[in-house]
């Protein structure tokens, strides 16, 4: 490790003494999937904007983020500014916040049990945590996927009566059932958008979040390697301006001013 940093600092041309003292740089917590779509795409152009001005400071791996972010950015434009077709749009996305707000309740109350001093309730926690963790990010997933990992994860637990014991415990068994009917609910309007024939949304727009949100990640850490390893005044003010971006629309998520134990920073 030593002999790996020594060769790190000789290449840069950096005191390794002075590299031990340097603070690290890191950009601010966002939870980027929580913003809403058109706060995330004014979020990427903003930053896209940014880069424009000073890629001619960029190495050859950061120009590749940057050339990954612009292109998933054209994309997601796209679906963005796409019209809606069907007046159940609205209706689907409505449905799948409030089951995505019910699993986080359930998912909360769990946690809670976790860390609480009744063992007994903890016992049945730790065993609600274990059958939940496959699907504990499923609101991350496209909205038909979603749909689908809740259907098999009610028959699961359905054939379990260790777990509908727990959930009793627990005190989200009636919590469970109003999403699993919420979830029917989505799932009736969205074979009845397609009978309709319209464009269904996570055909479009869930889908493209997600590369578009990879895409911010990977450019991200591209910006702060080069801040920590190879920095110049161009790349220190593009990080600087970045972050003050990624606090600004942090602010706009969803309890954006409090960290969400659920749920990792990008």
């Amino acid at each position: 490790m030593k002999s790996l940093k020594r060769d790190l600092c000789f290449c840069l041309n950096i005191n390794p003494l002075k590299l031990n003292s340097m603070k690290k740089l890191e950009f601010s917590t966002l939870y980027i999937f929580r913003l809403s779509v058109e706060n995330l795409f004014g979020l990427v152009k903003a930053t896209i904007d940014l880069a424009l001005a000073v890629r001619m400071n960029f190495s050859e791996v950061t120009n590749a983020a940057l050339n990954l972010l612009i292109g998933s950015n054209e994309k997601y434009q796209q679906v963005v500014k796409k019209p809606r077709k069907s007046e159940l749009t609205d209706k689907l996305l409505l449905a799948d916040k409030d089951r995505n707000e019910r699993f986080a309740e359930i998912k909360r109350t769990v946690t809670l049990h976790l860390k609480g001093r009744n063992a007994e309730k903890k016992t049945f926690a730790q065993s609600l945590e274990f059958f939940f963790k496959p699907y504990w990010d499923v609101a991350n997933k496209p909205l038909n996927t979603e749909t689908s990992l809740f259907s098999e994860m009610f028959g699961k637990y359905h054939a379990s009566a260790d777990l509908k014991n727990a959930a009793i415990n627990n005190g989200v068994d009636v919590l469970l059932l109003e999403l699993e009917e919420v979830n029917h609910t989505y799932d009736v309007m969205y074979k009845q958008r397609i009978g309709e024939g319209a464009e269904l949304p996570d055909e479009s727009a869930s889908a493209q979040k997600s590369s578009v949100c990879d895409a911010y990640t990977e450019f991200c850490n591209a910006i702060e390697q080069a801040a920590n390893f190879a920095p110049n005044e161009s790349i220190i003010t593009l990080f600087k301006s970045m972050d003050e971006l990624r606090k600004k629309y942090h602010a706009l998520t969803p309890n954006g001013k409090d960290k969400d134990d659920d749920e990792p920073g990008k």
